[in-house]
């Protein structure tokens, strides 16, 4: 169970203890709301919850009035929790690749495309007008002083926009602990990863009603790795056609593990190759990350709440 400053830090007041994540119960916000004691969720798919029926009690909120601090911006809102570990993360076994995205079109741009809405408690998602079970996220990954000395790096992913139009992006600086506890070297590929691996773990998708997610990204690596490469890795071992061994091998499982899992459940992942110049805020949110100076000494969880 989330310790009580988890509870505290998140507006929220825990309704009852146990050491059993399935008998914890709901927690309970100020306004009255309920959402999952161990992870947060209004909707929760693994704790099989639901309480977005509290709006129907609780009615919208008198005071709900734009703050004058608030307003749409390009400045990352970050709306999620860090914490260790929590979760289990598995090896994906090959068994499930995801396929890459082909847009209509070029010159399209994500957001453009994805003009579609979809709403969730306070949040909204950009869909496919045409399939709005298709989601789209933005993932960048930065390094400073990549390949020197003392490389430091970060990972941003931007998932919709907020209540008040603000885009809702989580970022941190990559760990120095891999996913299954290897030691993690700073580099621009890992961080690029990483930030597809947050962005899966960050909700359970088909609890919002999505049977695909698009992530557009810029790297090269993250698209034709995932979509094309890792076949052959998986085939021959996790080594390359040179004869030596996969770099990221460890993200590299931890991301098919994730779509593997995902499957199992009805939801599948495309990648989409777009140039760098249409991920701007993603890329700012990572290189903003990179630039804080301390890393995370452990793999970390990133869990989203309801904002």
């Amino acid at each position: 169970m989330p310790p009580i400053g988890w509870y505290l830090a998140q507006g929220l007041i825990p309704l009852g203890y146990d050491s059993s994540d399935d008998d914890e119960g709901p927690a309970e916000l100020p306004d009255g709301r309920l959402v999952c004691g161990p992870h947060g969720f209004v909707t929760c798919g693994k704790c099989c919850v639901d309480f977005s029926f509290m709006d129907d009690v609780l009615g919208a909120d008198e005071d709900d009035e734009e703050d004058d601090d608030v307003v749409n911006n390009d400045i990352p809102k970050l709306n999620f929790n860090l914490q260790p570990m929590s979760r289990d993360l598995t090896r994906g076994t090959g068994r499930v690749f995801p396929t890459e995205f082909t847009a209509p079109s070029p010159l399209v741009k994500p957001l453009e495309l994805f003009s579609g809405r979809r709403n969730h408690i306070n949040v909204t998602r950009f869909t496919l007008p045409s399939n709005p079970s298709k989601g789209l996220i933005l993932t960048d990954g930065a390094c400073l002083e990549n390949g020197r000395i003392a490389p430091k790096a970060g990972w941003a992913f931007w998932h919709g926009l907020g209540p008040s139009g603000n885009n809702l992006i989580a970022s941190s600086r990559l760990e120095a602990q891999g996913p299954f506890g290897s030691p993690s070297e700073q580099t621009s590929n890992r961080a690029e990863l990483r930030a597809v691996i947050a962005a899966l773990r960050f909700r359970h998708w088909p609890g919002e009603g999505f049977r695909t997610l698009v992530f557009a990204t810029d790297s090269e690596y993250v698209v034709l790795g995932s979509t094309k490469w890792a076949r052959n890795w998986v085939e021959n071992g996790w080594v390359t056609r040179k004869g030596v061994a996969v770099k990221n091998k460890d993200l590299w499982e931890a991301l098919l593990g994730e779509i593997e899992k995902f499957k199992d459940v009805g939801m599948t992942v495309e990648f989409w190759r777009i140039p760098r110049e249409w991920n701007v805020v993603a890329d700012a949110a990572a290189k903003e990350a990179a630039a804080e100076e301390e890393a995370p000494d452990q793999w970390m969880e990133m869990i989203g709440m309801a904002v």
